[in-house]
């Protein structure tokens, strides 16, 4: 029993180095293909801004150093756009994809990233599977594009080509949560545009849900199950887009600088699309420099809860928050069994959803508190940008730039943590540790 114990462990290290390796390798890749003169416009860039571009675009963040729009030439924005969507999916997933098609059988520790990766618990086919994603991603990213495409093109008068690359440029990003944009702007120009919002928003909530959970709902007409993670990823995304809203419309309400002079239906648009791209998407209809405190303050929790496990996103995920939330409500009743949808949450899920989001907040404040000695910045500000880097957000008031090579390696560290996952991170530590052999006699102590 041991030894088979052993192997599992075993497969499991090389299967979570694999997955770290394989991340670092294509952002560095993409960094030094980056740095080829004909990936910009100037000719140049430096390695720093291009690791930070690469890494931002493997992670699917968004967070940008230098203008995607005006600083990097159709090659350099294809390059961006190859690493966003092997990002989005996964490297390891993508090349066992390929190694499938090949004809080649998936291993123990592919199957093992899989499940982790897209949460699934029950037996699967590998080639059924597979084809599912693939299909999905590029069915699902052609219909957003197709209408990103009839918008620019009917309404705002682009030319069919210019129409369709901006289409399927902001699909991709989109739906893989990266918040890169053709605009210098963003979408700041989309601010009242329902069209244009309504798909771009409904790509982000698509793509963050997980792959996992779009199967089941697909698959509903035929099994008419639904299983506890699929339920509480769908309440508590939906909860969070309505809250988020709330707060955001409630507290910029009166902004001029932000939705204050807005007309009150563009108002009710503009304040969803703030409440779903937070979510690990990074687009933005309004300047992020622009909002208040209080905003940005709610914008930082959005960012630090993030998208679903198995999605497109980061942050924390969904299933985390929920589980923390639930087990806090629960023993504030003093009830010890955690029921939601008539299910029992074990009690080892409530513990690791606490560690990983404990983790999370040492891992973002330790990076601000840093920055914040090197830059001199204000702490909403730094926290805002470590926070949407750890999230694979992609979200700035506008700092990112002008920071120092020192800080920029930070965020650059945030964003490489949040895309491979701290649970894969926790898993990596955890397998590491030998348990020990000798159990220590139980004693209590006093809490609060």
């Amino acid at each position: 029993m041991e030894e088979l114990s052993s192997f599992f462990l075993k497969s499991q290290r090389r299967t979570i180095n694999n997955i770290i390796l394989t991340f670092a390798l294509a952002i560095i890749t993409g960094a030094l293909i980056l740095m080829i003169p004909v990936m910009t416009r100037s000719g140049k860039i430096s390695f720093i801004d291009a690791l930070f571009t690469a890494t931002s675009a493997t992670c699917v963040t968004g967070l940008i150093v230098q203008d995607t729009a005006t600083f990097f030439t159709a090659a350099g924005k294809s390059v961006i756009l190859f690493l966003i969507q092997i990002g989005g999916l996964g490297i390891m997933t993508v090349t066992s994809f390929f190694a499938l098609i090949l004809g080649r059988k998936i291993n123990l520790g592919d199957r093992f990233y899989i499940k982790t990766s897209f949460s699934i618990n029950k037996k699967f086919s590998s080639a059924r599977f597979f084809i599912i994603i693939a299909l999905t991603t590029i069915i699902i990213e052609l219909m957003g594009s197709l209408s990103l495409t009839a918008v620019l093109f009917f309404k705002y008068g682009q030319t069919i080509k210019n129409s369709f690359i901006s289409g399927i440029f902001h699909s991709v990003s989109a739906f893989n949560n990266a918040g890169f944009s053709l605009y210098s702007n963003n979408l700041e120009n989309f601010t009242g545009d329902a069209a244009f919002s309504i798909t771009i928003m409904l790509l982000i909530v698509t793509g963050g849900i997980g792959f996992s959970v779009i199967s089941e709902i697909m698959e509903y007409r035929r099994t008419k199950k639904i299983s506890l993670h699929t339920k509480i990823v769908l309440f508590t995304t939906l909860m969070l887009i309505f809250v988020g809203a709330l707060l955001f419309f409630l507290m910029e309400f009166k902004n001029p600088a932000s939705i204050g002079n807005l007309s009150n239906k563009t108002k009710v648009l503009a304040s969803f699309f703030q409440s779903i791209t937070p979510r690990t998407a990074g687009y933005s209809t309004i300047n992020m420099a622009t909002l208040n405190e209080a905003t940005l303050i709610i914008l930082v929790v959005l960012m630090f809860i993030g998208a679903s496990p198995g999605g497109t996103g980061g942050g924390i995920k969904t299933t985390t928050f929920a589980s923390i939330t639930l087990g806090g409500i629960y023993s504030l009743k003093g009830q010890k069994n955690i029921t939601v949808f008539k299910k029992r949450i074990p009690q080892a899920i409530i513990l690791r959803a606490l560690t990983l989001t404990l983790t999370a907040i040492f891992l973002v404040l330790t990076a601000s508190i840093i920055i914040m000695i090197i830059e001199k910045e204000s702490f909403i500000k730094v926290i805002f940008e470590v926070t949407s880097a750890f999230g694979t957000v992609g979200l700035s008031t506008g700092i990112t730039p002008e920071l120092s090579t020192a800080s920029k390696a930070i965020l650059i560290f945030c964003m490489f943590i949040g895309r491979i996952g701290i649970s894969v991170l926790s898993l990596a530590i955890a397998s590491r540790v030998h348990p020990e052999k000798m159990e220590r006699p139980e004693e209590s102590i006093s809490i609060g």
